[in-house]
């Protein structure tokens, strides 16, 4: 054996070109652990400025519990283990010859007088390492704790739902530790005793102590319990299964793959049994025994089996064996998506509609929608940003009582486009330009002379309020949808604030100081340098602008705001903004949703928004369970729950008392706002192409499958999660106000046109009710399996082929400017169809980035019925020519009882609305008339829309109404 002289150890001389490095590398981390710190210290801040302190704290302290508790474990196991593993070791001089004898010898020497620090050492190292995986559990364990029950037992174990989304994860975040763990153990010790010369490997063979052997046996007899374990969990995922014809165990799964994982879970029980009876013999037998066991049986029992059993067994007589679980299959997923309850109504797709139905129907006509979202967002911007630091980033569809009518609106925010100030100065970007201001709202069914929206709501006009419900007492926009988060603004300062623009004087801006509750107050200079180190921004620090009073507003985006707060609940695409008690409210909606409830087929998620929406990718349960507002002035964050019913929600509720409020404590005209939303409606439109079939061998032979209409429109659409070709892109849904088949009220409602899969005809239309009393109401209206009423993509594609409209359309579409068919609404009235599409016309000019959209403009709308297909400059035009005028009424002479004590018959009525709609006709073509210098047109047109409202009027006046 080689015997070497030791090398004298050299203290290194550290230059003064090293002692820099080391002090720059020091200062360095300590500036990133005070950053890290005084992140963390105001996040608590923001936590506490918004009432949720007691969030901060049950998200913090219950990932630092359990990585605190597992690295503790694994700290004081791993130090055990090296305990037992040096006494057990008998740590005898090597005489082997082989090529690690040296290096094992000095080993020795080297450890012998630092054993307590080397096994401090590496214990605390892998200790950390595998405790610090353990926060990430944090989720899984408070629902675990708080785990709550569905009422819903699984047909094959027996077990609560609630077994499954809160127990199991959870289990196996345990398992996956475990194992782990016990593997890392088990490599390290084996270290351990080779090192120790407990293992000793000779040229030939291997020599393993008695107490080694010991043990390394019970170690691996613990991973063959838990690998037991193991199998134990995986028999539960057979309820997520896609072997068979639906998702869900099948037939195979349980017949033959579950005996296996029972069979393998036995297995591994019996190798640990062995492995404990290994300890008394000599030799590794029966552990090779136990092991080939578990794989021979893994393979054949696991793999080939079931296999066979699905080849030989099911494929043959598959919608025998399958009915079963096929059923199961779709009773779960209707119940996890919400579409158990749905309502199907007979709808009768008649074509008997006549003038007199839709004079009946006058409240629904009145709020089709004229204006497309999309092309609305356009005009907005043109007429109504007025600087460039302005913006309007969406614009929302919503119903307001105007003039003592229920209204559709359309409305947008006013925000801060931070891209577009004066000057990116930081006191510009952070203490003078620091909100929006108001909105703009219109009415969705009218239109001006013009062709541009009716503003109900325009400009920035402080002195004259609009009327009500649209005055708004504090219009200034802090929080909003468009505004970044991590762009921070510092209100209060000595330096006033843009408040809004002036038109006239000298000045042309007003200013402001912010007076509300919202932020964080900067305070003491140890908060202001937390703020700075947070920013990275020393002029927080350093400004002499800012005081003790000031506050900082960060976290300004509504949705980052409500993922901050609640980074467990899943947010809808389209928050849309609210007017409550004269303040802009935003509304956003939030799901629960797990990808754990049994038998449940995963989302289709192709149509959801792929830029906003906040539904992950992969669920197979949702609720729209709580809706969340957010202040725009101060920023107030609170989350209303909306359904009680939700065993997820409870669960939360449970973890985080203090985050959510009652529905009773919303405020009554935030409750007539509130509407379904409109991605859950998205999905479950999606998954109710298949599932509104409940008969499993209909549905196991695909007897009735439907698909989402496809969508004539050419408005700019938005970018879905799945690419779909411009010729076969599917509806979104839309909102409508209108009075349904054989009910009384108007019902603000989303709608969804569905076609078969195999033909373009429309089969059916889904809806979904807003209103506060019927909140959620699902009703599928399916028309006759033999009528062959044109689906959306039918219409369009007529509309196009129509000669007079497509020589329209040409004459518009010249001399640079762009024809727009807006959303093809299909517009249920009484038991018939009507099909109505804007079109809008907008100018186009080349500019250095390309082709700019100028001002888009309504200028006519298309209205279809049946064979029918009329473009006219107004919708009451295009009704009137698809429809005719209402036959003459029948008044009462007197003689006769009209059975209701004097009052107008319907007919009467009918017949009086039916003249104001062509008196509105005529004054639309007298305008038109104007605009092109026709005089005379324009006489006769006002004319004639006198004589029909004096028809009117003397009509109304023949009938004798009691007066008491």
């Amino acid at each position: 054996m080689i015997q070497r002289e030791p090398i004298p150890i050299r203290r290194p001389r550290f230059s003064v070109g090293r002692r820099v490095l080391f002090i720059t590398l020091g200062a360095l981390l300590l500036l990133l652990s005070l950053r890290g710190i005084a992140t963390f210290w105001t996040d608590y801040l923001w936590f506490d400025s918004v009432g949720f302190a007691s969030v901060w704290r049950t998200l913090i302290f219950s990932r630092v519990l359990l990585v605190l508790v597992a690295s503790v474990v694994a700290i004081l196991l791993l130090f055990a283990n090296l305990v037992l593993a040096d006494r057990l070791s008998p740590r005898t001089p090597l005489s082997t010859g082989g090529p690690d004898e040296e290096i094992i010898r000095r080993y020795q020497d080297w450890v012998e007088p630092r054993q307590l620090k080397v096994r401090l050492i590496v214990s605390g190292f892998f200790g950390l390492l595998i405790g610090l995986g353990a926060g990430a559990w944090w989720e899984n364990y408070l629902l675990f704790v708080n785990s709550e029950s569905f009422g819903i037992l699984d047909p094959v174990f027996d077990n609560d739902i609630g077994f499954y989304v809160f127990s199991v994860p959870f289990l196996r975040d345990l398992f996956g530790w475990g194992f782990q763990f016990f593997l890392i153990s088990t490599l390290i010790v084996a270290a351990a005793h080779y090192l120790n010369g407990g293992i000793q490997i000779q040229p030939g063979r291997a020599r393993v102590a008695p107490g080694v052997k010991v043990h390394l046996s019970v170690l691996l007899a613990l991973l063959a319990l838990l690998k037991a374990g193991g199998y134990y969990l995986d028999q539960f995922d057979l309820l997520y299964s896609d072997r068979g014809a639906v998702f869900g165990a099948s037939y195979t799964d349980v017949t033959a793959q579950l005996p296996a994982l029972r069979l393998l879970m036995f297995i591994s029980l019996f190798a640990a049994i062995l492995l404990l009876v290994n300890i008394r013999i000599r030799g590794w037998i029966l552990p090779i025994v136990a092991v080939s066991l578990w794989l021979v049986t893994s393979i054949i029992v696991g793999g080939i089996i079931p296999a066979a059993v699905q080849r030989f067994s099911v494929q043959p007589d598959e919608i025998n064996k399958e009915l079963e679980y096929v059923e199961r299959h779709i009773e779960f997923t209707r119940e996890a998506y919400g579409l158990a309850s749905v309502e199907v109504r007979d709808f009768a797709a008649s074509e008997e509609l006549d003038a007199t139905g839709i004079v009946a129907n006058r409240d629904t006509i009145d709020n089709v929608r004229l204006w497309d979202p999309s092309v609305l967002l356009t005009t907005f911007r043109q007429l109504q940003e007025l600087r460039p630091y302005y913006q309007f980033a969406d614009v929302d569809v919503d119903r307001y009582v105007v003039n003592g009518e229920p209204t559709q609106v359309m409305l947008s925010a006013r925000e801060l486009d931070e891209t577009g100030l004066p000057g990116q100065e930081w006191v510009n970007r952070h203490l003078v330009f620091t909100h929006g201001f108001g909105s703009v709202v219109s009415p969705a069914n009218t239109v001006t002379p013009e062709g541009q929206p009716d503003f109900l709501v325009r400009d920035i006009r402080v002195d004259r309020p609009a009327n009500p419900p649209f005055d708004i007492a504090q219009p200034r926009i802090y929080f909003g949808e468009a505004v970044d988060s991590d762009n921070f603004v510092i209100v209060g300062t000595k330096e006033q604030e843009v408040d809004y623009p002036l038109e006239s004087g000298d000045a042309t801006v007003a200013f402001n100081s912010y007076d509300g509750a919202g932020g964080v107050e900067m305070g003491s200079f140890f908060r202001r340098m937390a703020f700075a180190l947070r920013f990275a921004d020393v002029n927080t620090l350093i400004s002499g602008q800012i005081t003790g009073d000031s506050r900082v507003l960060m976290v300004r985006n509504l949705r980052d705001r409500i993922e901050k707060a609640a980074p467990f609940l899943s947010a809808d695409a389209d928050p849309y903004l609210v007017v409550v008690d004269g303040r802009l409210v935003w509304v956003q909606d939030l799901y629960t949703v797990t990808d754990r409830y049994p038998y449940s087929e995963p989302a289709s998620t192709a149509r959801l928004n792929a830029q906003n929406s906040g539904l992950p990718s992969d669920f197979n349960y949702i609720r729209n369970s709580v809706k969340a507002t957010v202040d725009a002035y101060d920023g107030t964050i609170t989350f209303y729950v909306i359904d009680e019913t939700d065993p997820v929600l409870r669960a939360y509720r449970g973890i985080f008392p203090a985050l959510f409020s009652d529905m009773s404590e919303m405020p009554e005209n935030l409750r007539d706002n509130l509407r379904y939303p409109e991605d859950l409606f998205r999905v479950q439109s999606d998954m109710y192409t298949l599932y509104h079939v409940t008969d499993p061998r209909v549905f196991f032979n695909n007897g009735d499958p439907w698909q989402i209409a496809r969508d004539p429109s050419t408005t700019p659409s938005e970018p879905l999660r799945f690419t779909f070709p411009d010729t076969n892109r599917p509806m979104v849904p839309y909102y409508l106000l209108m009075q349904l088949p054989e009910e009384d009220d108007l019902s603000y409602l989303l709608l969804q046109p569905f076609t078969a899969a195999t033909r373009p005809n429309m089969v059916s239309f889904l809806v979904a009710k807003s209103d506060a009393n019927e909140y959620g109401d699902l009703i599928d209206f399916e028309l006759p399996r033999d009528s062959f009423v044109d689906g959306p993509g039918q219409v369009g594609a007529r509309i196009n082929q129509d000669p007079d409209i497509s020589r329209e359309f040409t004459l518009l579409g010249q001399e640079g400017s762009e024809v727009i068919q807006g959303n093809m609404l299909v517009v249920p009235i009484e038991e018939s169809v009507v099909y109505v599409q804007p079109v809008y016309l907008s100018a186009r000019q080349e500019g250095a980035g390309g082709d700019i959209a100028a001002l888009p403009e309504f200028k006519k709308a298309i209205v279809v019925f049946g064979d029918r297909i009329v473009m006219r400059d107004s919708l009451a035009e295009a009704l009137a020519a698809v429809f005719g005028d209402a036959p003459p009424p029948v008044v009462d002479d007197g003689d006769g009882d009209d059975g209701d004590g004097g009052e107008v018959p319907d007919d009467v009525e009918a017949a009086v609305l039916r003249l104001l709609v062509d008196a509105d006709a005529a004054f639309a073509r007298a305008d038109e008339a104007l605009r092109n210098g026709d005089l005379a047109g324009y006489q006769a047109a006002v004319q004639e829309a006198q004589s029909l409202i004096q028809q009117a009027r003397e009509l109304a006046e023949g009938v004798t109404v009691p007066t008491g």
